[in-house]
């Protein structure tokens, strides 16, 4: 019964990395066919609440997948990932979104 309860918030998290995938690539497709390099490369910081090391390896593997970011390094406790993005324009924005989404989810999962 305890994996029943984990098949919805599996299935939200899927289909929020498939809408994440997409979003991405189509903002890497349209800085790819730009005439001008106008992105904004950078390196972040992601303060995590994760505990587990599956949660931060889940959350470092779907930022890796994400077309655009990538996940440089772990610290050692596992409380920060320090992520490289191809254009950031706010990085509060940007740390906001990820674990607005990808966090939240990988939680939900976690803890159903």
């Amino acid at each position: 019964m305890k994996y029943i309860k984990k098949i919805w918030p599996l299935v939200k998290l899927f289909f929020l990395f498939v809408k994440e995938l997409f979003l991405s690539s189509f903002a890497v497709l349209k800085h790819v066919v730009a005439p001008k390099l106008t992105m904004k490369p950078g390196i972040v910081a992601l303060p995590t609440v994760l505990t587990t090391r599956w949660e931060v390896t889940l959350l470092s593997s779907l930022i890796c997948l994400t077309p655009g970011t990538l996940t440089l390094d772990i610290t050692p406790d596992g409380k920060t990932l320090y992520i490289h993005a191809m254009d950031i324009e706010d990085a509060e924005v940007l740390v906001k979104q990820m674990k607005d989404t990808f966090e939240k989810a990988i939680l939900e999962v976690s803890q159903a």
